[in-house]
């Protein structure tokens, strides 16, 4: 099962891997950008050794990440309908993957640029918001195909409790998630500075609540629902 997974994260750890040792032979001495606002303006500089540090983080956050998606289907108590959502699970983590090589690119892209107006660059923000998109119409793609597990999709005490009240959930919430990336896409070549922040934040946070509440009142006659004797909705 995660095995497609396991070589593209060792693909991807091995290039963010070279992107740092390239960049890290690139970088002055002090002054390097290490942070940029919405507007992609470098508003924090550190000198090389700190720079150095941040160079590897990301990558270390990938590896990690990598981890933890290897480790989940082992210890999923419902392996049976992990497995069966097996091609949302690699898709979901494949494209995790590829977005943290995205802006560890970037990220090291502009460090080696240098201060001033070589350090800002607003098209590096819109990249990151596009690719985050792009993750959410995977995500919304995929989740409709999702069978009930505790570790990917929308985790409720309703969904859990109910496999109609699984489906219906994911199903409204596979095209809340593509519309939202849809959206993410192209609002990231069209909205400008904290605009954009705000556009991701905002859709994804409330498409995910929106999902949440959907599912209690789709559990409330949900013929299957599990309940205890003394337990009524």
């Amino acid at each position: 099962m995660i095995r497609a997974g396991m070589i593209v994260s060792g693909i991807v750890l091995t290039l963010m891997a070279g992107v740092s040792i390239w960049a890290g032979g690139q970088l002055p001495a002090d002054n390097i950008p290490v942070h940029w606002n919405a507007q992609g303006v470098a508003d924090r500089f550190s000198d090389r050794q700190e720079a150095l540090y941040l160079l590897w983080l990301i990558p270390g956050m990938a590896a990690l990440g990598a981890v933890v998606f290897a480790i989940l289907p082992q210890i999923e108590p419902l392996q049976g309908n992990l497995f069966k959502s097996r091609k949302a699970y690699n898709a979901v983590w494949i494209s995790t993957m590829i977005l943290f090589l995205g802006i560890h690119g970037g990220i090291a892209y502009m460090m080696t640029r240098g201060s001033g107006a070589d350090a800002q660059s607003n098209e590096f923000v819109r990249l990151v918001i596009a690719g985050t998109g792009i993750l959410f119409i995977v995500l919304g793609n995929y989740l409709p195909k999702t069978r009930q597990n505790w570790f990917l999709g929308i985790r409720t005490p309703w969904t859990l409790s109910s496999e109609y009240t699984w489906e219906k959930t994911h199903r409204l919430a596979g095209r809340l998630f593509f519309a939202t990336g849809f959206i993410c896409l192209i609002g990231a070549f069209v909205l400008n500075g904290i605009a954009l922040a705000f556009m991701v934040s905002g859709l994804a946070v409330s498409s995910a609540l929106f999902c949440v509440g959907y599912s209690f009142f789709i559990y409330r006659k949900a013929p299957d629902k599990r309940v205890s004797p003394d337990y009524i909705v």
